[in-house]
């Protein structure tokens, strides 16, 4: 801080408080009795406590007095000083690796600026296909949004749009499936509605008119003839409407969203376990409550969801009457202890008062071994009909152990092993007709295609146990996919209510590549051998165009 300067006695000027200087000899001159001294070393600057000096005498004629710049103080060297520590920080110390040459690109002598330019003038727009139809704000657009509405609130802007989406698909297959001959050219028509009205509110409504659950429009080849059997229907497959419960009762606070509460209501689509627990559209509601944490437990993120089901629970535990069933369950995805964890509950009720309401339970383990395996264990029980055991429907479970193997180019070459060991008669909560069986995803020789009925081998697990063995390989620029496949299926325990008559193996395989952004071509064959039955055998070829 500045020390106070004692004023000269021939001087009317008010004492000048002076900036810390170096003291100085004072100069006898008279012509220098207004400058103040220069500053001295370093080690010679003044400290807090020093007085200064009386100023000369000063001339007849007052001088106006001069602000002379601080000095930045330093740390004094002596004893005294620890009692002066510098205002600045030391600089960080410089070795000699710090600043290195520009790296130069593998096989090259010299730096090429033009190159290294290029990367950024060479971007350009990724084509993607737009939807079919849309109005207000479009589906991809760049650049800020304009500023909504204030219908709903303040905090709750509206930003309306309409869209309608979807996929068209024409595909032509022939071979044998499990019912019989299989010789046809069918297409289905997928389309998607959505109107929007907020960024968390919207309707939404999808129907495929050129189908009926698994049924679809096809021309059939049966023994020489042609036939067509069309399959018109406009019944919604879904709709629904969706939100958040926050940010709803934010605007019409007229505050931001004081919590997170996404809920649905209506037809709503439902899938968990990536469609082994559940892949169905059900009359009725669902909520979650998301991204939360858990310090007790720690677990650094999960979601809990909760649905109950009034209406079209489509399951085999009913047979083919989708309005015997009602389900009423609770579903948890927790991110903790190294890797990925789902379970579920629900109970399913019998309306018809049958007997058929049972409990179930899932559970589901996913993480990488090793840096190289990765693997997932998912466990589905039923129990609790109030049956003889052999006319339960939905009792025992499955046990199914997915794993695939990171290789060097893991994003080209990825080979994978299912395992399942079924037991009595597992179902999923519900499952569309559309979507196959329980083992679906344990690979394309349970896979149903959704359109010419191509044949698979059994997919229950009712008493079976079994695999599949593979190698996924995708094109250089990912824009191809080829699938070698092999499976098998084994018998056991009691054949009461088992599809599979006998052990099965099959081999499979799936080809398919884009011609455009928004078209592709895919390919199928299929070949089972079935003990105790007729062996499946198929091939088809799809088009497919998405819009």
């Amino acid at each position: 801080m500045p020390f106070p300067v004692r004023p000269t006695r021939t001087s009317t000027a008010r004492p000048r408080r002076l900036p810390p200087v170096a003291p100085e000899e004072p100069q006898a001159p008279a012509d220098h009795a207004n400058r103040l001294p220069a500053p001295a070393r370093a080690w010679e600057l003044i400290r807090p406590g020093d007085v200064l000096p009386p100023a000369p005498a000063a001339p007849a004629t007052p001088a106006r007095p001069r602000r002379l710049p601080e000095v930045a103080p330093q740390a004094p060297r002596g004893p005294s000083s620890a009692s002066s520590p510098s205002r600045f920080a030391e600089p960080p110390p410089v070795h000699p690796g710090d600043f290195q040459p520009t790296p130069l690109p593998a096989g090259s002598d010299r730096y090429d600026p033009a190159a290294q330019q290029y990367v950024y003038d060479a971007k350009r727009d990724v084509p993607t296909q737009r939807p079919i139809y849309e109005c207000g704000i479009p589906f991809y657009s760049g650049g800020m949004m304009p500023r909504g509405g204030t219908l709903l609130g303040e905090t709750h802007l509206t930003h309306p749009a309409f869209y309608v989406y979807g996929d068209y698909r024409v595909g032509a297959a022939s071979g044998r499936n499990a019912i019989g001959r299989v010789d046809n050219v069918a297409h289905r028509l997928n389309l998607d509605m959505d109107l929007r009205l907020t960024a968390t509110e919207r309707f939404h409504a999808f129907i495929g008119p050129f189908n009926r659950a698994a049924q679809f429009s096809q021309v059939r080849f049966v023994d020489g003839s042609v036939e067509y059997d069309p399959n018109f229907n406009l019944n919604p497959v879904t709709a629904f409407f969706e939100g958040d419960a926050g940010a709803i009762l934010g605007g019409i606070d007229g505050t931001p969203s004081p919590f997170e509460l996404p809920f649905s209501v209506g037809l709503v689509p439902l899938l968990f376990q990536n469609g082994i627990w559940m892949e169905d559209a059900v009359t009725g509601a669902a909520m979650a409550l998301p991204a939360r944490h858990s310090r007790l437990l720690d677990w650094s993120n999960f979601d809990l969801t909760g649905f109950a089901i009034a209406d079209q629970l489509n399951s085999p535990a009913f047979g083919n009457d989708a309005h015997a069933g009602q389900a009423l369950g609770t579903a948890i995805f927790i991110e903790a202890y190294d890797g990925y964890i789902e379970a579920g509950y629900a109970y399913v009720h019998d309306r018809i008062g049958l007997g058929r309401s049972y409990h179930n339970m899932t559970a589901s383990y996913t993480r990488r071994y090793f840096d190289r395996v990765n693997n997932s264990v998912r466990v589905i029980v039923n129990a609790g009909q109030d049956l003889p055991s052999d006319q339960r429907t939905a009792d025992g479970g499955l046990l199914l152990v997915e794993s695939s193997l990171a290789t060097a180019d893991s994003l080209r070459i990825l080979p994978y092993l299912n395992l399942f060991v079924g037991w009595d008669r597992p179902q999923s909560v519900a499952r569309a007709g559309v979507s196959g069986g329980i083992l679906r995803n344990v690979g394309i020789n349970f896979e149903p295609d959704g359109l010419n009925g191509h044949p698979t081998l059994d997919a229950t697990a009712n008493n079976t146990l079994g695999g599949a063995i593979g190698i996924d390989l995708l094109g250089a620029a990912l824009d191809r996919q080829w699938i070698i496949e092999t499976a098998y299926v084994a018998t056991h325990r009691s054949a009461a209510g088992r599809i599979a008559r006998g052990d099965q193996w099959g081999l499979a395989s799936r080809y398919q590549f884009p011609l455009s952004h928004r078209t592709l071509l895919r390919f199928d064959v299929l070949y089972g051998v079935r003990e105790n039955d007729t062996d499946l055998y198929g091939g088809r070829m799809e088009f497919r165009w998405k819009f």
